[in-house]
Parts: C-alpha cells; structure tokens; sequence
C-alpha cells in the first residue's frame, strides 16, 4: 500500500454469504415496513412510500431476483 492509499486503512469490508444477504435483505424490508413485492410495486411506479423504502430498493435491487 502507498502512502496516498493510507486514507482507505479504516474501511471494513463485510463479506455477506447467502445467508447473510437474506438476513440484510430481510432487515431492509422490515426497516421499509413493506413486503419484495410492495417494494418492487413502488419502484415500478416511481413513488417510494418513504425515504426508507427508496434507500432499501437501492441497496436490494442489486440482488434481483431475490429467492421468495
């Protein structure tokens, strides 16, 4: 590592396993107070029913399709 990447020695980098994902995604949904499919349903309208739900379909939507 170079001096100039010394900036970087406090990021943690959590490698998630299948398990870890479900359980992260699992969270996201209970933190939007929605359902995969509400959450999908807002998307694909464009009108998020909270601040919350916006920030949960950015982070989740990456993992699509998401096992029921």
């Amino acid at each position: 590592m170079t001096e100039t990447d010394s900036r970087y020695d406090d990021i943690e980098v959590i490698v998630l396993d299948d398990e870890g994902i479900r359980e992260m995604v699992d969270n996201a949904l209970a933190e939007a107070g929605c359902t995969w499919e509400e959450l999908q349903r807002q998307a694909a309208e464009g009108r998020f029913e909270s601040h919350t739900a916006r920030q949960a379909w950015f982070v989740i939507s990456s993992f699509e399709p998401l096992p029921a």
